[in-house]
């Protein structure tokens, strides 16, 4: 079968801009993927034990993206009140992030390292699975994930 799919540029800008006692701050950098042909967009509700979002894979399926192909993770905690945590596993350690309400975090690449008791690089790992826990009450999320 032949796709009729017609891949595309992904462009990232961020808009930052803060006025401090008549002095303006901020940028707009942007970052642009060539040639991203996959995209999942979803809103889903996190639950108070640990959802699963995304795995990874070396190839397409349910729940599931190429890792070889990752671009762009995006997630944005939609609640007014309640924070979010967010787990990145590499099979087989865990790195934890918090979203605030109305907050987002977003990645470009699928690489984590973790370290216990020491400072010292050794070398990245691949993330396996992304999944976020709602500590106080549900959430919902809106999820962007691009792939080549």
């Amino acid at each position: 079968m032949a796709t009729t799919v017609e891949q595309a540029d992904l462009t990232v800008t961020i808009t930052e801009s803060y006025d401090l006692n008549g002095v303006s701050y901020g940028n707009r950098p942007t970052k642009t993927f060539t040639t991203q042909g996959e995209v999942i967009q979803r809103v889903m509700s996190i639950d108070t034990s640990f959802t699963d979002i995304f795995y990874t894979s070396t190839v397409d399926g349910r729940g599931q993206v190429v890792l070889a192909d990752w671009a762009y993770f995006r997630i944005t905690n939609l609640d007014d009140t309640n924070y979010l945590r967010l787990r990145f596993y590499d099979g087989g350690n865990s790195i934890f992030v918090l979203v605030e309400a109305g907050g987002s975090f977003f990645m470009m690449n699928p690489d984590m390292a973790v370290f216990e008791g020491g400072t010292t690089f050794t070398s990245f790992n691949d993330i396996t699975q992304i999944a976020a826990q709602a500590p106080i009450e549900a959430c919902d999320v809106e999820v962007l994930m691009v792939t080549s």
